[in-house]
């Protein structure tokens, strides 16, 4: 058995063990106040979320599900929350890993599974750099035997992905590097898995060494591309043009904002349904204030992705800072009316409504978005009360 195979098997083992019963999350309360605080803010969508975590911890995953589910439909750009329920299934079902990686799910959890898929390159979509941690929540505890009989070996296989799972990105990197580096020792082949490649990538842009970060993204497109899967020793659920939108938000923030949009729109030529790849556009263009350009992307955001109201309200604040206040008062109002709780459409219509004198329909967004708005937009919510006030 070469090198390259030997350690295969241990870093499968490594970064998709087979969870016995998992850690507990850190959560900011207990269960009690968090129910009582998602009650009272039923409109935040974080409530909602911190809510869930306290219930996966409790096991009770049907509630852990609810209460996610509420919160990516408040707020369709929770990234946490899609990470989180693309992991839920592997956390109530450990052998799920297992079964997957084997192709041997059983048939009444395909669709589970691929909605776990699903979830999990949306929440890769929206943010490239999402936290994490909820990974740590499906990894079984580490077992004493390493710590009696072998840390050496559990530092270097196992310590760069529980540093990964617990937020520690420059430890992960420094370790996920090491294991990296052991494959290009057998001669036979020196391409190290895609999923440790994944991994490194993620950990270097979460530390902002973009160059590292692009490297690995590059060679995992060129890869995908290529239809080169054998090497992948962990199924990570992208595909080849989701590759090349991360590597161009990597790009972007590595202040390269030409190769960005050169990598946006090659996916988008691939995609015309990526719907994110529009959105980091506009923000390019908003930037540099080029708001023709700008809107003609917010406006095919929403095309491409017509059942995302936020997409609506992104439309409204860009046509009302290009100063076209009178255009950014209809989407906002479809905002509103698709999605109410999302309780930030209410706010932005009232500002722009305010500002084009239609002040009973500004009264009215202020007043929704005051009886709705979560208590941690505190500022938001003075703002509007204040402008109000002026309108009575």
């Amino acid at each position: 058995m070469t090198l390259r195979r030997s350690l295969a098997l241990a870093v499968v083992v490594a970064v998709a063990a087979v969870p016995a019963a998992g850690q507990r999350i850190k959560v900011s309360a207990s269960l009690s106040d968090l129910e009582a605080r998602a009650r009272t803010d039923s409109n935040d969508a974080a409530a909602h979320y911190n809510v869930a975590l306290a219930y996966w911890n409790a096991k009770r995953w049907d509630d852990a599900g609810r209460s996610l589910r509420v919160a990516v439909a408040i707020d369709p750009r929770f990234a946490q929350a899609y990470l989180a329920l693309s992991r839920l299934p592997y956390a109530r079902r450990g052998a799920l890993w297992g079964e997957v990686e084997q192709a041997k799910v059983p048939r009444e959890l395909a669709d589970t599974v691929n909605e776990s898929d699903r979830f999990y390159r949306r929440a890769y979509l929206i943010d490239p750099l999402v936290d994490m941690k909820i990974e740590g929540a499906v990894t079984p505890p580490r077992s004493v035997y390493w710590d009696l009989f072998a840390p050496e070996m559990y530092d270097l296989l196992f310590k760069g992905f529980d540093d990964l799972r617990e937020g520690k990105y420059a430890e992960a990197l420094v370790r996920i590097e090491r294991l990296v580096g052991l494959f290009h020792r057998d001669r036979t082949d020196e391409s190290a898995p895609a999923s440790l490649l994944w991994y490194r990538a993620l950990a270097a842009a979460h530390v902002e060494k973009y160059q590292e970060a692009q490297r690995d993204l590059q060679e995992l497109l060129a890869r995908a591309d290529s239809n080169e899967r054998s090497d992948s020793l962990v199924r990570i659920p992208l595909q080849a043009n989701e590759y090349r939108y991360v590597l161009a938000y990597v790009r972007h923030r590595a202040g390269d904002p030409n190769g960005a949009i050169y990598l946006y729109r090659q996916a988008l030529e691939t995609d015309v349904g990526l719907y994110m790849a529009h959105v980091r556009l506009a923000e390019i263009y908003e930037g540099a204030q080029r708001w023709d350009q700008a809107i003609t992307h917010r406006q095919s955001a929403v095309s491409s992705n017509p059942d995302d109201p936020s997409l609506l309200i992104d439309l409204g604040r860009t046509l009302g800072s290009a100063g076209r206040l009178a255009e950014a008062f209809d989407p906002l109002q479809q905002a509103v009316a698709a999605n109410p709780r999302d309780s930030r459409g209410w706010y932005y219509l009232g500002v722009v409504a305010q500002q084009l004198n239609k002040k009973e329909e500004a009264r009215d967004a202020f007043s929704r978005f005051i009886a709705l708005a979560p208590s941690r937009y505190a500022r938001q919510l003075a703002d509007a009360k204040q402008r109000l006030n002026a309108l009575q």
